[in-house]
């Protein structure tokens, strides 16, 4: 979907049956037997569909034929489907030595055939572990965020490759491995220190304050980056640092409890947006706590795009500080196949 915002012509190959995402509902778009999810739609802007049965001869030629003409092919099929489907890197790359292949999968090493779901990565990755509060349990994060982060890990891999086709002609990216990486300061800190991160809440373990508080009416959030902005907080707060005990990060950090704490104190007795517009005065980097209709709410007017009656966000990347706004709504199983089919050159 990224590389189809950007004005790729993406064509997704689905299965009789369709993209098991199709069937993650409700809610839908339209009427449920389009299979047409509200999950489906989300990721599946600006792509035509063609419904090929790889487990025939004929499907499988007719994917020959349409990789002939492409850039790009990515999967993520277990290594061991796509040697069955003859998807595999080397044979793809001996038929067709244009093509750049990315395929993300689930587990690195000895476990490359071992299926995985974003829940899954989220837990054996290390993130559940610090996601949640600090005496609760481990939670996942809202979004399949793994998902996310492998996704956009193999679009970046992949436009690498076809700037530099002819040195490189197959990415991967698996999705435990990305979740790893993407523990990014909590992993830094593990590494250079040996100690278990643990869960912190909304806190963040290198920077005090960071985090969310409960002012009398709503919550919002607080993120002091430098003593500057440290500083903005406590005058916009009234309060003093008399002995110079939160003068720098670390000694914030070193005595967060008690720090939170007397903020806390503070933030409780008056109205959220009274103090966001303080803060907001000072420069001190805070927002409030939105519901996710209030989000969609705060990007204005004309945000959403409607199409074949599904509404749709924009891709958030700017060309030339232009929105890419969708030009194909999510389509229904197989909607293309007459048309691409049409458009292949009779052999590979």
């Amino acid at each position: 979907m990224l590389l189809a915002d950007l004005g790729a012509d993406v064509v997704k190959v689905e299965p009789p049956g369709g993209d098991e995402t199709r069937g993650w509902g409700p809610p839908w778009w339209g009427d449920p037997a389009e299979l047409r999810s509200a999950y489906f739609a989300s990721v599946n802007r600006n792509k035509r569909s063609v419904m090929l049965d790889l487990k025939t001869d004929a499907d499988r030629a007719a994917l020959d034929r349409l990789l002939s003409g492409a850039d790009l092919l990515i999967h993520n099929y277990l290594p061991q489907t796509a040697e069955r489907l003859g998807l595999a890197t080397e044979g793809l790359r001996a038929r067709h030595p244009r093509l750049v292949v990315a395929s993300v999968g689930g587990f690195p090493g000895a476990d490359v055939d071992r299926p995985v779901y974003d829940l899954l990565a989220q837990a054996v990755s290390g993130h559940m572990a610090i996601t949640g509060e600090a005496h609760g349990p481990p939670l996942k994060s809202g979004v399949g965020m793994i998902d996310l982060i492998a996704g956009l890990e193999c679009a970046v891999g992949a436009l690498a490759a076809l700037v530099g086709r002819g040195r490189v002609g197959s990415v991967r990216v698996d999705l435990v491995e990305a979740g790893v990486t993407a523990l990014v300061n909590v992993l830094g800190n593990h590494v250079a220190t040996g100690l278990e991160p643990t869960r912190r809440g909304s806190a963040h373990p290198n920077i005090a304050p960071y985090q969310a508080f409960a002012a009398r009416d709503g919550h919002l959030v607080v993120a002091v980056g430098n003593d500057r902005q440290f500083s903005g907080l406590l005058e916009v707060l009234g309060l003093v640092d008399l002995d110079g005990r939160y003068a720098s990060n670390a000694l914030r950090v070193e005595h967060r409890e008690e720090l939170v704490e007397w903020l806390a104190r503070r933030i409780a007795e008056r109205p959220r947006d009274e103090q966001l517009a303080e803060l907001l005065a000072v420069d001190v980097p805070a927002g409030p706590v939105n519901r996710v209709g209030e989000a969609v709410s705060a990007m204005g007017d004309g945000w959403l795009t409607e199409l074949d009656g599904v509404r749709l966000p924009p891709s958030p990347i700017l060309m030339d500080g232009v929105h890419q706004s969708p030009r194909r709504p999510p389509p229904l199983l197989g909607q293309h196949t007459d048309e691409i089919l049409r458009e292949l050159p009779e052999r590979a």
